[in-house]
C-alpha cells in the first residue's frame, strides 16, 4: 500500500491570494475570495458563497494533496492574509 504524501493547509497559506480557505465535509479544501458561510441543503451542508465570477472560488484539493483538518470541518475556516 502506498502512503499518501500530504502537505498541510498551513504550508499553502503564505502562497495563496488574500481570501479564505475551508475544508468541505468530504475532505476537499477550497479557497474563496469572500468569507463563505455554511449552506444547509436538504441532505448535507457545505461552505458556500454566491458566485461572483471566475475567481470567486477554487478547489485546492484538485491540485494539491492537502491533509484533512484535525477536527470538525465547520471549524476549518481560515482567513488568508
Amino acid at each position: 500500500m502506498t502512503e499518501k504524501n500530504y502537505i498541510t493547509i498551513y504550508d499553502l497559506l503564505p502562497l495563496l491570494r488574500k481570501g479564505w480557505v475551508a475544508m468541505q465535509p468530504d475532505g476537499t479544501w477550497a479557497w474563496f475570495d469572500l468569507k463563505p458561510s455554511i449552506y444547509n441543503c436538504r441532505f448535507y451542508e457545505y461552505w458556500y458563497i454566491p458566485m461572483r465570477g471566475r475567481d470567486a472560488f477554487c478547489v485546492l484539493s484538485r491540485t494539491f494533496n492537502i491533509a484533512p483538518f484535525e477536527g470538525d470541518w465547520k471549524d476549518s475556516l481560515m482567513e488568508v492574509k
